[in-house]
């Protein structure tokens, strides 16, 4: 009888001495990445940190710039020797505000008794004051303090990460303005040249941002309108153009020939001559990265389409068509290096606690029902710098921009129903729009 044999393979066991080769090249291999990723680790957290850093320090130069320039009263400021100083002052609604750093390490701001964190955590917030006739000897009197520089030092939490350090400078329109020799408003709108505004239903007028929303029926008559030409007719209205407050000519110029309104056009505030010529300079491009690199190329956006920018970019152009919406996130810059254009319903929209700087080096235009920072209630967070010779900035149309612009060497020119509010510095001014100057921003 045949027998079948059957050869099974028994497995071999693992022996010890290959246990202890396994594990000690595993034991190695970790050795040798584990730093590395540690390494990636860290230098990831130190740009997070870096840039919410920098957000940090945006968010308190903007606020300070918003709050504390638009101050009615200094009452008290910390030494400058005081490495966590305080400065307390009166807002422009009556109330006794304070910035100091808290328990937390935060800057605070808030009502006396009411602070709230702003930003941090910090190391240093020092405040040193100048009157307005030395910027070099610092002041603790609050009532000659016109000019403050805040020195801002902020904590980098991450093991490799650096501390960083921020100054901003404001200037305060505090206190008794009426006793110095020098022009007594606030700039709205500031021209090199000429206006030339006209038309029905047309105004110039102010409100307050910090306020309210702009209310046509409850709107102010302290818009200032300047040009330093002088000569005949450098500012002319005509039709029933208003102007709902001040106007003046270059210094030295006659304000009875340089002023002219024809038809029902009418200045409500006084007409004179400023003592010296508004500083209208010229405005140059961001440095570093990325604006000294190559352009990402133009972005378009037509139809339905929506996108959001939250860091700093270099763009050739931007046009925004149909109901797209192109909206920032955080505080960004934007180099656009051959101009904007908006029509129809498209929005630039600023979102809430987020600020952007666009520096134009061509020209912009703003059409239909199109809108610049058109849903905020704050100009302030939108500024357009227009760099270069004879750019346009043009509204026409249902247009709206809140924003403050400076254009020093080109035109502004407003059209139809259209709608700017905030400031404008310029080369000169046309057109027969609607602009409201917003007394709570500043350049």
């Amino acid at each position: 009888m045949q027998q079948t044999h059957y050869n099974i393979r028994r497995p071999k066991a693992v022996t010890v001495v290959e246990m202890v080769v396994a594990m000690s090249i595993m034991a190695i291999v970790l050795v040798a990445v584990l730093p590395l990723f540690a390494g990636i680790r860290n230098n990831w957290d130190t740009r997070q940190a870096n840039t919410e850093i920098v957000q940090n320090a945006r968010v308190l130069a903007d606020h300070l710039h918003r709050t504390l320039a638009t101050a009615t009263e200094i009452a008290h400021v910390s030494p400058s020797a005081q490495e966590t100083g305080f400065i307390e002052f009166a807002g422009n609604d009556g109330v006794l505000y304070r910035y100091a750093v808290g328990q937390d390490g935060y800057v605070q701001f808030g009502p006396l008794g009411e602070p709230g964190d702003l930003a941090g955590p910090v190391s240093r917030f020092r405040l040193t004051c100048y009157d307005a006739n030395d910027f070099t000897t610092p002041t603790v009197e609050a009532s000659s303090i016109r000019f403050v520089a805040v020195e801002t030092t902020f904590i980098n939490d991450v093991p490799l990460g650096a501390d960083k350090t921020f100054t901003t400078r404001v200037y305060v329109r505090a206190g008794t303005l009426e006793e110095e020799e020098e022009d007594d408003f606030s700039l709205g709108v500031a021209l090199r040249q000429t206006v030339a505004w006209g038309g029905n239903n047309i105004v110039i007028d102010s409100y307050r941002s910090s306020r309210r929303p702009y209310n046509p029926m409850q709107s102010g008559a302290e818009a200032v309108v300047s040009v330093n030409a002088i000569g005949t007719n450098v500012i002319a209205l005509w039709t029933s153009a208003v102007i709902r407050g001040d106007a003046y000519v270059g210094p030295g110029g006659n304000c009875d020939t340089g002023i002219v309104t024809w038809g029902a056009s009418q200045i409500t505030g006084q007409r004179a001559s400023l003592l010296r010529p508004v500083e209208i300079p010229a405005l140059s491009a961001p440095t570093g990265p990325p604006f000294n690199g190559p352009s990402e190329g133009p972005l378009e956006m037509w139809g339905q389409q929506s996108q959001t920018i939250d860091s700093d970019r270099h763009l050739d152009r931007i046009g925004l068509w149909g109901n797209s919406v192109l909206s920032i996130k955080g505080h960004v810059t934007l180099l656009i290096g051959q101009g904007v254009q908006t029509g129809t319903r498209a929005e630039l929209r600023v979102l809430p606690n987020s600020s952007a700087t666009l520096y134009v080096g061509g020209d912009v235009g703003v059409w239909g029902d199109s809108k610049l920072n058109g849903t905020n209630a704050r100009p302030s967070q939108l500024r357009i710098n227009m760099i270069g010779n004879a750019r346009r900035f043009e509204m026409s149309s249902d247009a709206v921009v809140q924003a403050v612009l400076q254009n020093p060497q080109g035109s502004v020119a407003i059209w139809n129903r259209a709608e700017f509010f905030g400031k404008i510095k310029a080369g000169w001014l046309e057109g027969g729009g609607r602009i409201h100057v917003d007394l709570d921003c500043d350049f």
